[in-house]
């Protein structure tokens, strides 16, 4: 029991910097509201609680994945609460394609949430090694360190998903 507690003190105190940085980030783009909603329900909400949180203790893979999940339901149950039912299970790219015709999401919004979108699937689904849209490959391609490049994607993750939260917000 000694040596996990000395490890989380050792973790505490190497890493309590870089979490500080990454949580005032975070404080500086969440939208300014009285009340923020989650149309979606307690489960998106727990996906944006631990993006958020995943985010702030360097867990990037896990902020991307869950933070693109919150922004898929919340986008989904916007669809569904104008009634239209009919994509309640369809692909993220259906989503997307149908928030932008309807006008609910800009060129610039689709195009940012598209480029998670890319930047996500070689996360959640298998790539050959150094394939073209891999992280290895992109940190190459860039001459960035792999951390670096899921970093910054987890980043990007986190700020469409606070700007979708503050679309809901009241």
């Amino acid at each position: 029991m000694k040596e996990s507690a000395e490890w989380l003190a050792n973790e505490d105190m190497t890493c309590k910097a870089d979490r500080v940085a990454r949580l005032d980030w975070l404080a500086s783009i969440t939208p300014e509201a009285e009340y923020l909603t989650f149309p979606a329900g307690l489960t998106a909400k727990y996906l944006f609680e631990e993006a958020r949180y995943s985010f702030i203790y360097g867990q990037f893979l896990a902020s991307i994945l869950l933070g693109f999940a919150f922004i898929e339901m919340t986008l989904a149950a916007w669809f569904y609460m104008s009634g239209r039912n009919d994509l309640e299970r369809v692909t993220v790219s259906r989503l997307l394609s149908e928030a932008k015709a309807t006008g609910w999401l800009t060129e610039d919004e689709y195009n940012r949430i598209e480029n998670i979108r890319r930047n996500r699937n070689p996360v959640t689904h298998f790539r050959a090694p150094l394939a073209a849209d891999s992280v290895g490959y992109r940190a190459v391609n860039t001459n960035d360190h792999p951390y670096s490049v899921i970093d910054e994607d987890a980043r990007d993750v986190m700020a469409i998903a606070m700007h979708v939260l503050g679309r809901n917000a009241v």
